[in-house]
């Protein structure tokens, strides 16, 4: 968990860590690489989310992580795995515009599985969420926690993280 007061740095740290912002002081590293200059090396074993995600709202769920699929070089079988991965098959076929935030955040989280990451980082994911949105994007981390990938969660929120943290 990375926790802190808004403004304090967590996205600034975060843009830094996926090579969108550049340091001016101090060194950073992500899966025992030096950040910026082996970025290029580990980019591919992150997957991040980092703000709002954005999708064509016309499409269907599916439909856009079809899409990402190809661009990425993943076969059409994954966007499959994902979305069961997720728990967003049964609304997979609806436009991405009809989605409830949740879902879009679950979205998301299914794009960045996509390329099967072993470190997940999530900005502030259950911003703007209700109640059970905030329960299943807590589910979905802390089961991909438990499946053995790395999970970073930002919140300033300090009942978040410690709901979902275990460092």
């Amino acid at each position: 968990g990375l926790l802190g007061p808004n403004g304090s740095g967590k996205t600034t740290t975060i843009r830094i860590l996926l090579g969108l912002a550049r340091a001016t002081q101090g060194h950073a590293t992500i899966l025992g690489h030096d950040v910026p200059r082996d970025l290029p090396h580990v980019i591919g074993r992150v997957g991040a989310i980092v703000e709002s995600p954005t999708f064509a709202p016309r499409m269907t769920g599916r439909q856009n992580l079809d899409v990402l699929a190809l661009s990425i070089g993943q076969p059409r079988r994954r966007v499959m795995e994902v979305l069961l991965e997720v728990s967003l098959v049964a609304d997979a076929d609806r436009r991405f515009g009809t989605y409830s935030l949740g879902m879009k955040q679950r979205l998301a989280i299914a794009a960045t599985l996509l390329k099967r990451p072993e470190v997940l980082i999530f900005d502030e994911p259950t911003n703007g969420l209700d109640p059970v949105g905030i329960h299943d994007i807590r589910a979905t981390m802390r089961g991909l926690a438990d499946a053995g990938r790395t999970v970073l969660v930002s919140s300033h929120i300090l009942s978040e993280i410690e709901q979902i943290a275990d460092s």
